[in-house]
This record gives structure tokens, C-alpha cells and sequence, in this order.
């Protein structure tokens, strides 16, 4: 039998040795201690299986994905501030704000809010696009779609599902989309070659409109301070975006990442981003129910 060289057994799990003078335990102490966490980490109890929360399977054409509807009165008030006032938008304000006259006529039932959740921060095909919060209003109702990647074959049946709507309503508004949520979709409908205008269509990002129109007495443009702010919303228990990439990882592998939580920060996203417009650029009734922003009231919304 052959001895094993301890210098590369080190280095492959990443332990001291070298030069280092050698542990009291011996020359293999180190490497024991750390075969024995890792053996007490595979004895540790697994962890609980994440199911995502009701939805249905959508099948067509292309193939089956996962679509989750929810449905906001427009009577909702999202921390202090209504979502009634995105139905009924001050078009020369809009057109000031997002200097661009075509918003001057804009007609709120052609917007799609969109917000995704991704794999990472990095452009290119490699980074996955996981969730898409779609948003658009009726007559009565805001009518909020989440869909989510249970399995990387159902992309190409789920990007024409999101093609679908950007035809039916073009105008998307995003939260710094015009600079990433585009791009990264655009790289995927690449991919699976499917076409839609989504680095073509009228685009208005909240982020640059609410620098021009609050940037002096906001601390920063981040979304976060912008709902405290401007929304009087807190959030109660919010996985954090940075956290995203790698709850869906671990639900693909092995069902325990908590894409729950993603899913519902998305869907605060959704709606943060239809009464951020209503803020900026909406009228506003008393019959709406809200009122000027108060320290930022916790989300205790809830989907009819």
C-alpha cells in the first residue's frame, strides 16, 4: 500500500501544514478535525423541504412552468400609500419626470411592472432569470403573475409566457430595469430565440424618476429607502436580494432553499412598484384611502 502524501491531502482540503510546525495531536491532527466536522455535518439533521406556495401549472404549446396570480383592489393601500393613484396618472408631470412627451399620454393599462429575481448580479446568458413579478391593471384590479423556474427545461415555455404579456402591455416599469431586469431577460430570450421588444419598448424606470423628483431629501435612490420614504412601508422579515441566488440553488439541488421568501420580496417589489408610480406621478383622492407618507408602516398585506 502506498502512503498518502499529507502535503496534498492538505491542499486539497484546504488545512495548515507546510512548514507550519505540526499540531500537538501529530502530524495528521489537522486533517482528522476536519474529516470529523465534516462527518458531523452529514449526521446533522436534514433540512425541511421549501414548497412554493399555491400556484398552477400553466401548459401551452412550448411546454408546462409555474404561475402564481394574485389580485389587489384598487381600493389597496400599500404601506400609506394607495394604489388607486396609478390609474389615474398626471401625464405632463410623468412626461417631466421621465423626460420623454410620449408619457404625457400614457395610459396606465399598457404598463407592465416587472421585477425579476436572478442567479446573480453578472450580464451574459449565464445568469439565470428564476422569477418574474409581473404586473398589470384592469379596470378594477391590479393583477400581480409570479412565475418561477422549478426546472431549467420549462425557461423556454415560461419566456414566451412573459413575451405574451410585454406584447399585450409595453410599457415597462422597473426599479433600475433600463440598466439590468432588460438586459438580463433580453439575454435569455436570446437564448431560447424568442422574440419581444424588451430593449426596444417605451421602458420607464422609477429610479431615475424618483432621483429627479426626491433626490435631494431622499439619504439614498435605494428601493428600501425609497418605501420607507415615499411609501411609509417597512418590511417585516425580508430575505434580502443578495440572499436570492442562492435559495434558489439549494431548492434546485435539494428543495430546502427558502424561495418562499423570495417570492414574496418579489411580490412586495410588484406592488411597490405600481404605488411608487401612483407617488410619483398619480392623482390622488381622498376617496383612495391613503395619505402622505407616515414613518414607514409595516406590510401586512394580503392577496384576494
Amino acid at each position: 500500500m502506498v502512503a498518502p502524501d499529507r502535503d496534498r491531502l492538505r491542499r486539497a482540503f484546504r488545512v495548515a501544514g507546510g512548514g507550519a510546525a505540526e499540531p500537538a495531536g501529530g502530524p495528521s491532527a489537522d486533517l482528522r478535525t476536519f474529516l470529523q466536522q465534516r462527518a458531523d455535518r452529514f449526521r446533522a439533521p436534514p433540512r425541511p423541504i421549501v414548497d412554493l406556495p399555491p400556484g398552477a401549472e400553466v401548459r401551452g404549446p412550448h411546454g408546462v412552468f409555474w404561475r402564481r396570480e394574485l389580485r389587489y383592489p384598487r381600493e389597496h393601500v400599500h404601506g400609506s400609500a394607495p394604489l388607486a393613484a396609478a390609474w389615474r396618472l398626471d401625464g405632463p408631470r410623468l412626461a417631466a419626470l421621465a423626460k420623454d412627451r410620449a408619457f404625457a399620454d400614457l395610459d396606465p393599462m399598457r404598463c407592465l411592472f416587472v421585477d425579476t429575481e436572478t442567479t446573480g448580479l453578472a450580464g451574459g446568458a449565464g445568469t439565470i432569470v428564476f422569477a418574474y413579478g409581473l404586473g398589470f391593471l384592469d379596470e378594477q384590479e391590479l393583477v400581480l403573475e409570479q412565475l418561477f423556474l422549478r426546472d431549467f427545461g420549462e425557461e423556454p415555455a415560461l419566456l414566451r409566457h412573459v413575451a405574451a404579456r410585454l406584447a399585450e402591455r409595453p410599457v415597462q416599469v422597473t426599479f433600475v430595469g433600463k440598466s439590468y431586469d432588460r438586459h438580463r431577460i433580453a439575454a435569455r430570450m436570446a437564448v431560447h430565440k424568442v422574440r419581444a421588444p424588451v430593449l426596444t419598448a417605451p421602458h420607464l424606470d422609477l429610479y431615475h424618476l424618483t432621483r429627479r423628483a426626491h433626490g435631494g431629501s431622499l439619504p439614498n435612490a435605494r428601493l428600501g429607502t425609497v418605501e420607507a420614504h415615499l411609501l411609509g412601508l417597512a418590511r417585516d422579515d425580508d430575505l434580502p436580494g443578495s440572499e436570492a441566488p442562492a435559495a434558489f440553488l439549494d431548492w434546485i439541488r435539494d428543495r430546502t432553499g427558502p424561495v418562499d421568501r423570495v417570492l414574496e420580496h418579489n411580490r412586495l417589489d410588484v406592488l411597490s412598484l405600481v404605488a411608487l408610480l401612483g407617488r410619483l406621478a398619480g392623482r390622488i383622492n381622498r376617496a383612495d384611502g391613503g395619505s402622505e407618507p407616515e414613518p414607514a408602516a409595516r406590510d401586512r398585506s394580503r392577496a384576494r
